[in-house]
């Protein structure tokens, strides 16, 4: 008698447990479905910067440019966004257990490419960071820049002049710049730094805003531009991804980089008709939100935010 009570106590424990169990998945949910626990941005897609694996964050900064690198533990930041969405990417960046950035690119000194960049960097630092060359002459003398070249100096990294053909190893993937070639007195967009990056079998373009000038000089250039992902140039301006240059890339997937409801009309029809010729696989920030590719150097997983 006395051991079917101690039996019978120890399965309504476990019913207890179990009810338990099922009471708080239910609480979480309802919670999370509500906004009771808040928001995180970033850390359902995030990967931890000091885990193995290889991803490619493109983050959403309105209408601006910021893509973060990770690899093995390695990092590379490419531009930051308008100044006015510095948080967002400080935050997305601690999202991940980032400590210090490894490079940053600084592609054009506009400001919705660079404005986040001095804060980034007053929060991160970065060993090295690549920006095209610009002479005295044609140098901005706008608030932002300044506040670039300040923080770059305050923050001890190494400032490296973009270098066609110069390569870097980034925790076993390798990222060579192709561009800029020459240099477009009136046009600061065909300054943009480009940059492709391979990891195994699989390759990413970085285009920074290179409008078909620029698209034309790296083409005639022969440099191997065949890429599965490309970040498409100027926020899918009708001034970019010519047809040639698509040609040359032959893209598997395409990011589109651009703000929701913007006044320049980016992405433009007729750019997004060209690139439907090459891929239906279109992936576009202001509809998207953050986006993140992963690899391991054989296949490619696309996950977004706005799911």
């Amino acid at each position: 008698m006395k051991d079917n009570i101690k039996t019978e106590k120890r399965i309504n424990k476990k019913l207890l447990y179990a009810v338990a169990i099922i009471l708080i998945a239910l609480i979480y949910a309802v919670g999370s479905a509500s906004g009771l626990w808040g928001e995180d941005p970033g850390v359902t897609l995030g990967v931890d910067a000091d885990t193995d694996g290889f991803a490619v964050h493109y983050i959403d900064v309105g209408q601006g440019d910021c893509s973060l690198v990770v690899c093995n533990g390695k990092t590379l930041l490419i531009d930051g966004g308008e100044n006015e969405h510095e948080t967002k990417v400080i935050n997305y960046l601690r999202s991940l257990k980032i400590e210090k950035l490894d490079y940053i690119i600084a592609t054009h000194p506009h400001t919705d490419h660079i404005g986040g960049l001095p804060e980034v960097l007053s929060e991160f630092g970065a060993d090295k960071i690549i920006m095209p060359r610009i002479s005295k002459e044609l140098t901005p003398t706008n608030s932002t820049y300044t506040a670039l070249l300040k923080a770059i100096k305050a923050s001890g990294a190494k400032a490296i002049p973009a270098c066609v053909g110069q390569t870097y190893e980034l925790g076993g993937a390798v990222f060579e710049i192709l561009a800029p070639i020459s240099y477009d007195a009136d046009n600061l967009n065909n300054f943009s730094v480009v940059t492709r990056l391979t990891y195994g079998g699989k390759s990413f373009l970085f285009t920074g805003d290179a409008e078909t000038k620029e698209e034309a000089e790296i083409i005639a250039g022969g440099a191997q531009l065949k890429s599965d992902v490309i970040k498409v140039g100027h926020h899918g301006s009708k001034t970019s991804s010519s047809k040639k240059f698509l040609e040359a890339v032959m893209p598997e997937i395409c990011i589109i980089m651009c703000g929701e409801d913007n006044d320049y009309g980016h992405p433009h029809e007729s750019v997004l008709k060209r690139i439907a010729n090459y891929t239906d696989r279109i992936y576009r920030t202001d509809i998207c939100g953050d986006i993140v590719i992963r690899s391991d150097g054989t296949e490619l997983s696309v996950e977004y935010e706005n799911q």
